[in-house]
């Protein structure tokens, strides 16, 4: 028969036992107190709605004073309209200087002149220039738009800067035009230029400007041959 077996603790090791089950419960029972204390929502004192108050403000006057101004060179303001502040002056009445008060003549402005309008930087006012001497001279300013890459909510911003002088824009004989000679004007590119072609050449040359509307690029896009009519001839 097999014999029973106990285990047998000393009175020392039934002590440590009881200690550390004692110390395991006030363990648990201090963590929950603790984590209590530490996380429960606090109300806020006169003095703390004071200072809570105070730090507020200064933020909201940081963010006014980062969004309206920026200095250059410890001379000039620049808030964020664009307006020129002078701080030689004491007063509180700085003077107002608009940087985009100017004007420019489009048919005889340089890319440096065209540059220092809104949005535009070398390579759009190089574009400019470029697509005005193919043209052999703006007729309008709204022209400014069919240069490649202006986009109109650009172009809004700075139309107010834009004049123009009449000029006799250079006119393109359509009836004995080459091909090279038609493209080299923007407005004739490749497809219209064939089609003009094409059609003096096995339908009837052409006895009026009105007949540039029997092109069929003409007919599916009406609002361009307003925009080519000032540079047409006939003879």
């Amino acid at each position: 028969m097999a014999k029973s077996t106990s285990i047998q603790f000393s009175r020392f090791e039934r002590n440590g036992l009881i200690f550390l089950a004692f110390m395991i419960i006030v363990s648990a029972v201090s963590k929950k107190y603790i984590t209590t204390y530490f996380t429960k929502n606090e109300k806020f004192t006169q003095n703390d709605s004071t200072k809570l108050a105070l730090l507020e403000k200064q933020i909201l006057e940081a963010k006014n004073v980062y969004s309206t101004s920026s200095y250059n060179n410890q001379d000039k303001i620049y808030n964020n309209q664009d307006k020129i502040y002078s701080t030689n002056n004491t007063s509180n009445n700085y003077p107002k200087f608009d940087k985009y008060d100017f004007k420019i003549e489009i048919n005889s402005a340089t890319s440096a002149d065209f540059e220092k309008l809104y949005g535009i930087g070398k390579v759009y006012a190089e574009r400019i220039v470029k697509f005005r001497d193919k043209l052999g001279g703006f007729y309008s300013i709204h022209q400014i738009k069919d240069v490649f890459g202006i986009e109109d909510s650009v172009y809004q911003k700075f139309k107010k800067n834009l004049t123009i002088k009449p000029v006799n824009p250079t006119k393109i004989n359509i009836n004995s035009a080459t091909f090279e000679e038609l493209t080299a004007n923007p407005y004739f590119f490749s497809t219209v230029a064939k089609q003009i072609i094409g059609y003096r050449t096995k339908v009837k040359p052409f006895a009026s400007v009105e007949d540039v509307k029997n092109l069929y690029f003409v007919r599916d896009h009406p609002e361009h041959f307003d925009k080519m009519l000032p540079y047409i001839k006939l003879e």
